[in-house]
């Protein structure tokens, strides 16, 4: 279970938002927000070999994959014990909505029950569309990860297309909102809204991007308090 709470930790949860080709794996990958003990729930497999060496892996790092709960809960187990840097990720054979579900709430819960305030642990949730159904609250233990996580030094990196597919808890909880390009005026008149900035700044993002460079909008902590970032690759 979630031991040693510190209440003194600061927030560094972070939404990663676009549409498809606006980068947003590109970002978990390379803006620099991800610790050095990782665990992903990689529902495409993007965190496998690439051809391209920086997007390879979590920025250049070799992630290993595991397929089944055992297999992956072995391997992270004794990551985390080694007290050595790590990435792992889970990539179970996905066939019905249902399992989508499943796997995400029992990688959930075994972060959740792996976390401790005395040493950061990293986790990535790709393609949240494909297991969170509600936008009201969150709940079960990716909510909890989302509101509690910070006291356990449980850093949360949520990735997703559309700022309606998820709970509002996500994006108020978060204390960096990455927002790449979007395909829906109503999407970017709520990011907007988040971001206290124009519309216009994030409809520009689309034109920007570029085959191997990408642009963003990135806010943390108050008010108004974002800037423009882009990441070559």
């Amino acid at each position: 279970m979630a031991i040693n709470p510190n209440n003194s930790l600061d927030p560094l949860g972070a939404c990663y938002c676009g549409t498809t080709g606006a980068g947003k794996t590109v970002a978990v990958k390379l803006m620099g927000l991800v610790g050095q003990c990782v665990a992903i729930l990689d529902v495409y497999g993007d965190y496998r070999p690439n051809r391209i060496r920086r997007l390879s892996g979590l920025g250049g790092r070799k992630v290993y994959h595991y397929s089944t709960r055992h297999t992956f809960l072995k391997a992270f187990a004794e990551a985390w014990a080694s007290g050595k840097t790590f990435v792992v990720a889970y990539q179970p054979d996905f066939k019905t909505a249902e399992d989508y579900k499943t796997e995400s709430e029992w990688f959930a819960d075994v972060m959740w029950k792996a976390s401790d305030g005395n040493r950061r642990l990293d986790v990535v949730f790709e393609e949240m569309a494909k297991y969170i159904d509600s936008t009201g609250k969150a709940t079960g233990r990716i909510g909890e990860i989302a509101t509690g996580g910070r006291k356990f030094n449980l850093v949360w990196h949520f990735s997703f297309q559309r700022p309606s597919e998820v709970p509002k808890t996500f994006i108020t909880q978060a204390e960096y909102l990455v927002v790449g390009a979007q395909r829906a005026t109503l999407d970017a008149k709520r990011w907007s809204e988040e971001l206290d900035c124009q519309i216009s700044e994030i409809v520009e993002l689309g034109s920007l991007n570029q085959k191997r460079k990408k642009y963003y909008l990135v806010k943390r902590g108050g008010i108004g308090n974002y800037e423009q970032k882009s990441i070559m690759f």
